[in-house]
């Protein structure tokens, strides 16, 4: 009886390091010597890895090159380490569902075929780096068809190819290198376009009416000055513009279309001092009832210039947030005065 009980305890524990069974055979991390400093964590039938503090390119490849239980893992970030250009299949025919690479040094992706282990499981990379020049090829990520997440952030990050994907849904990148829009090609998926916190200074129109599928876009804390006509072309889908802290003085006529009553479009903290109908009110208009246009942080002046939204109680509740640059909301204007002065 009892070496019966010792066989089901070691029984036991060894199914409990190695995980739950999986198409016959049990899910098992590497041992912990082969990959130090990485360390490997089993979450039922997932394998998960985290490697810190890596010195060297070679103390990654030698790692990937060992022989694992399974080539088949879950995730794997890569942080605080100093590698140097990848290779291609950096991985050596490992494959993961998420990578993410967070505050590493000297580490850049100029290669094409950096994860190509993983072209047929990869559904969100994320690349976070500040330190150092560095670029990323968007053709590593040709193919790619589970792709669903991409994040490229760094102060000095340049990208280089242009980025299709038939999949991709949700698409962030910063960087002060970026003065314009990066090269995007073909992305029927794309739901979210955050390009937050860059140097954009210009848009190029028609630059967003190929993504049909395109809900929010992000162009906030960036270097634009004027929103020309056909600056935004967008699709009936859209339900979030943000244009929030920008250097926009000049906004013409038609610079956007493709809202509607579910979009929000938001242009506070800008130098914005004329609400010209001639710019403003096809969008109010669009917006309307239910949309809202947020212009809280602009220095309008309130003279005449403002009492056909004064005087107009449904386009003062798209714009309802809005200041005189003495800081009076309209809402608090009194409309009776401009119909008799304006």
């Amino acid at each position: 009886m009892k070496v019966l009980s010792l066989l089901s305890v070691l029984l036991f524990c060894g199914l409990g390091a190695q995980g739950i069974p999986y198409g016959g055979r049990a899910v098992a991390c590497p041992d912990s010597f082969l990959i130090t400093p990485c360390v490997c964590t089993l979450n039922g039938q997932q394998i998960d890895m985290t490697c810190s503090g890596l010195s060297t390119l070679k103390s990654l490849t030698d790692i990937f090159a060992r022989t694992f239980p399974t080539n088949i893992l879950h995730s794997i970030v890569i942080q605080s380490s100093t590698l140097g250009p990848l290779p291609n299949d950096v991985f050596n025919g490992k494959s993961f569902e998420i990578i993410s690479f967070l505050n590493n040094r000297l580490t850049s992706f100029d290669n094409t075929g950096i994860f190509t282990s993983s072209k047929s499981s990869l559904t969100s990379l994320s690349v976070r780096q500040d330190a150092d020049d560095w670029t990323f090829n968007f053709a590593n990520l040709q193919g790619y068809n589970l792709l669903a997440e991409l994040e490229l952030s760094g102060y000095s990050m340049a990208l280089s190819g242009t980025l299709s994907s038939s999949s991709l849904a949700s698409l962030t990148l910063r960087s002060d290198l970026l003065l314009g829009l990066p090269s995007l090609g073909t992305l029927p998926a794309l739901s979210i376009l955050n390009l937050d916190g860059s140097y954009i200074s210009n848009l190029n129109g028609n630059s967003f009416s190929s993504f049909s599928s395109l809900s929010e876009l992000y162009l906030g804390h960036n270097k634009i000055e004027a929103l020309p006509t056909g600056a935004l072309s967008l699709t009936g889908s859209v339900i979030q513009v943000d244009l929030s802290s920008n250097l926009i003085d000049s906004v013409q006529s038609n610079w956007i279309t493709g809202v509607s009553s579910a979009t929000t479009i938001q242009l506070v903290n800008n130098y914005i001092s004329v609400l010209d109908p001639l710019s403003f009110e096809g969008v109010i208009q669009a917006l309307m009832p239910s949309g809202k246009l947020l212009l809280d942080g602009n220095p309008l002046t309130c003279g005449c210039e403002v009492a056909w939204v004064v005087t107009d109680p449904a386009y003062l509740t798209v714009a309802s947030d809005a200041r005189c640059v003495n800081g009076t909301r309209l809402t608090n204007l009194d409309p009776n005065y401009f119909v008799q002065n304006c």
